[in-house]
């Protein structure tokens, strides 16, 4: 599963052409509360490029939201009654159970725990781990964060990866990956574990700094919904398996992230006409075995 490479990353917002919205149908009824709302709300990555930002113009861009405005084509004909909400690796389960989000569309790595909090759509992509250093740093994999600081996001499956796979690395965690980049620009870390995408996009715009280590902890992600929402949960696989068709995910992937010999790698790596994920080929808190 381990197949992420380098990549370089458009920071424009490209538009997505997929089928027209009035053709937007599933055979299972949309959710009441979607359908009596008269709009769907997702909570959505918005400071992790090139999954989820905020663009130039101000509003949300990214692959992972070009996947949420399908999907509110689906729900209401129209990417007008989409509602999104910017959510972390720490807030979005608590809001997604409190009613404040519908579903969860923010790189959304399975792990059990998080399926006793949540039920799970059909596997959406899959993502890995690597690390962020100074250019000049000595640290080239994770056997060499011992007395290191190294930061990643409160709640995400690196935090609890790092805890338990590499203990002896000094493990500090941010809000949100922006913070985390930040306390490194600034000397405040050693290194920033996080999904390597977006390791190699900030590299691409930070040229002071790589990219290093082993791919590790790769997770499948997927949508997450309210525990026991049957309507919610059958309705968005539905309209997920209408988008594998289409071959939407990976317009998203490609649309977003322009060097093709990547795109041709992430053909792998996200559902499409011929191919479907497994859960089960999750490793998000598996550890590297030792060589």
């Amino acid at each position: 599963m381990n197949r992420i490479l380098s990549a370089s990353i458009s920071v424009a917002v490209a538009s997505m052409s997929f089928a027209s919205a009035a053709a937007s149908k599933v055979n299972v009824p949309l959710p009441p509360e979607v359908k009596s709302a008269g709009f769907l709300t997702v909570g959505i990555n918005c400071t992790y490029p090139p999954a989820g930002y905020v663009g130039i113009d101000g509003k949300p861009a990214g692959y992972e939201y070009a996947m949420v405005k399908r999907i509110a084509e689906f729900a209401l004909g129209t990417g007008d009654g989409l509602k999104t909400q910017c959510v972390n690796d720490s807030n979005r389960i608590p809001f997604l159970q409190s009613g404040k989000i519908d579903m969860i569309l923010a790189s959304l790595a399975y792990t059990p725990a998080r399926a006793e909090q949540l039920d799970y759509s059909n596997p959406i992509w899959v993502s890995n781990l690597q690390l962020i250093v100074p250019k000049d740093s000595k640290v080239a994999d994770y056997g060499d964060l011992t007395g290191k600081t190294v930061v990643t996001p409160t709640g995400s499956t690196y935090q609890t990866w790092l805890q338990k796979c590499y203990p002896q690395a000094n493990l500090v965690t941010s809000q949100t990956a922006a913070e985390g980049s930040t306390m490194l620009t600034q000397g405040r870390a050693d290194a920033f574990a996080y999904i390597d995408v977006y390791g190699f996009n900030f590299a691409q715009m930070q040229k002071n700094y790589k990219v290093v280590g082993t791919l590790a902890a790769t997770a499948v992600q997927g949508v997450g919904v309210k525990k026991g929402n049957k309507p919610m949960l059958d309705w968005v696989n539905a309209v997920l398996e209408e988008m594998r068709a289409e071959d939407a995910f990976y317009k998203s992937f490609s649309q977003e992230v322009k060097d093709p010999t990547f795109a041709a790698k992430y053909r792998q790596l996200v559902p499409g006409p011929n191919l479907k994920l497994d859960y089960s080929k999750s490793g998000a808190l598996d550890c590297l075995k030792a060589s």
